[in-house]
């Protein structure tokens, strides 16, 4: 299908949007978070596995993210392994505007500090792959010469979880459906085998691991989210501990993506992040970006959702903050 200035994408539909609203110009909306007064953020107390941190007086417990291990001329968090399928085999699913989401993500997090690994277009067997090898788990063995051409670079440049890292970033930009996502192939790669895959990982025991999806979830666009079904709470991804999952829209929902400036969840993540990271947790950031999704209506409509069980509070620069 051939894309104009009057469609709007998802991850999985193309929706013309001649009877609907055009979509606004993307200069002129982007998100921006409202500037706000620095929060007194001290860490009062260290503990066993984690810091006591003071915010604007009300103390409360913090994931222990300083900077530990050395990439370069640099310490970091650990890896924010990237995974994004933007051209397929049938080029009908191609994704245009996937491109401005990587290159997004991976200024983001770079500048949050992590180590960004970005694998583009792979097929359904291997995003499993490459999760297993990025963080060590049993099974992560390389198949294919496809599979060794890929990862080959990965242990050879240290882009691989250490026992060093304070935490681990994973991002998946597909096509999806329910808790799927699709490989190049179309082969399926459900999103529960991430915390089977991560969760055992030694070297991230008790430390946040954090998931961030932009795929769709299933059929439901602007007409039929009218309906009243209720979806399957056994369908329902499951998480273990210390693990924060934030998907682009809401279970058996579509996600929208402009070919122009890239989907609106990772382009609300990223404005909201780079302008909060210093001073806001990970759990108040992801809130916000879920509820600038939830006010934009170009043509469109759509609703994140966030699950997961983190332990203690995320703050990506505690280095910059005072100790009392």
């Amino acid at each position: 299908c051939f894309c104009g200035e009057n469609m709007l994408l998802t991850e999985k539909h193309t929706i013309w949007l001649s009877k609907l609203e055009p979509v606004s110009d993307p200069n002129a909306s982007v998100p921006t978070a409202p500037k706000q007064s620095p929060t007194p953020i001290k860490v009062t107390k260290v503990k066993d596995d984690c810091w006591e941190v003071s915010v604007g007086g009300v103390s409360h417990d913090a994931y222990i993210m300083d900077k530990r291990r050395r990439m370069g001329e640099s310490y970091i968090h650990g890896i924010a392994l990237i995974i994004s399928n933007t051209k397929f085999d049938d080029q009908d699913y191609n994704r245009r505007g996937g491109e401005k989401d990587e290159t997004a993500l991976e200024t983001l997090f770079t500048k949050l500090g992590y180590k960004v690994v970005l694998l583009k277009n792979l097929r359904g067997a291997e995003i499993k792959r490459a999760i297993q090898i990025v963080t060590g788990h049993k099974d992560g063995k390389m198949k294919t010469n496809r599979d060794r051409a890929i990862f080959s670079a990965l242990s050879k440049d240290k882009l691989l979880v250490s026992s060093e890292d304070n935490s681990f970033v994973l991002c998946l930009m597909s096509h999806g459906k329910e808790n799927i996502v699709l490989g190049i192939d179309e082969e399926e790669f459900e999103i529960d085998d991430i915390f089977h895959i991560v969760g055992p990982c030694k070297d991230l025991l008790q430390k946040p691991k954090m998931v961030f999806i932009q795929a769709c979830r299933g059929d439901a666009t602007p007409d039929s989210a009218k309906s009243d079904a209720i979806p399957d709470s056994a369908k329902a991804v499951t998480h273990p501990h210390d693990f924060l999952f934030s998907f682009a829209t809401f279970f058996g929902h579509a996600a929208f993506r402009d070919e122009g400036y890239g989907s609106w969840y990772v382009r609300a993540l990223s404005s909201i992040f780079e302008s909060g990271y210093k001073m806001k947790d990970l759990d108040s950031m992801v809130t916000e970006v879920h509820n600038e999704i939830d006010k934009k209506h170009e043509g469109g409509w759509q609703v994140a959702e966030k699950s997961g069980t983190p332990k203690y509070k995320v703050y990506f620069d505690l280095k910059k903050l005072q100790f009392i």
